[in-house]
């Protein structure tokens, strides 16, 4: 596992350094990061996501600026006891100090979601509290799935992508959307959740289209610079079943 650093400015952009992800100065094992943030103190944080047939667990893990794991999170027992395997796909971090708080990204329904709708979990470092809201999807076309694969915090508002699972001609959804943050207040795991509102920001499929090649199913990074300027990147799911291509471009100002 490793975080890549990438310099945005050349065209193509261009990856121009790689910090392992390490555990006890060895490799980390049994992570799937899906999501990553800054922790405002030089570090990430990672969010993983779990597979418990393959033992690996669905948690948050706090790295240095050198990649060291200095904090791991497993998911609370109220949250694992509806688990899938669609997990965490983004954190995203607001506020700061001890007011800071974690907001991940479930990709679909866990077995306690009504249909169509997902969680926004929540973490506060500080005082190891946990909760949720529940946000809706868009509905799904035949033989898909809908879910979310990311979520960034800009200004007074949290960017989620929400896709379905389908490629080429059969892709329907790639999308990103806005929550405003005044609305995510969470509330207890395990008990009635809030429900937030969206707002389409950007539909992805013309930027997917627009390359000229198939439409890829997984968009799954956002990310926001320090001009305000946005920036998308598909997940190339390696070449055993896929073509392994990366697609990174800019949406412009938010």
């Amino acid at each position: 596992p490793s975080i890549y650093t990438i310099d945005a400015s050349s065209h193509p952009a261009r990856i121009t350094a790689k910090t392992l992800v390490t555990r006890d100065g060895d490799a980390a094992q049994k992570l799937d990061i899906e999501g990553i943030a800054l922790d405002g103190e030089g570090g990430f944080w990672l969010a993983s996501e779990g597979r418990s047939d393959r033992l690996v667990p669905h948690a948050l893990y706090r790295v240095d600026a050198e990649g060291a794991i200095i904090e791991e999170v497993p998911f609370p027992a109220e949250l694992l006891a509806e688990e899938i395997r669609f997990g965490a796909e983004g954190v995203t971090r607001i506020g700061e100090g001890d007011e800071a708080r974690l907001w991940i990204a479930m990709q679909r329904e866990w077995k306690d979601d009504a249909r169509g709708v997902v969680k926004l979990v929540s973490y506060t470092p500080a005082t190891g509290e946990w909760g949720a809201v529940n946000y809706p999807l868009e509905a799904p076309g035949e033989g898909a799935w809908v879910g979310l694969s990311e979520i960034t915090a800009h200004g007074d508002l949290v960017y989620i992508v929400e896709r379905d699972n389908q490629i080429g001609e059969r892709a329907g959804l790639k999308a990103l959307y806005s929550v405003p943050v005044a609305e995510l207040q969470p509330a207890a795991l395990g008990g009635e959740l809030p429900m937030v509102t969206k707002t389409l920001v950007r539909d992805l499929m013309p930027d997917l289209i627009s390359s000229g090649g198939y439409v890829l199913d997984k968009v799954e990074g956002f990310a926001v610079d320090a001009d305000g300027t946005g920036f998308v990147v598909t997940d190339n799911d390696g070449v055993d079943d896929s073509s392994g291509e990366t697609l990174f471009w800019s949406i412009g100002a938010l």
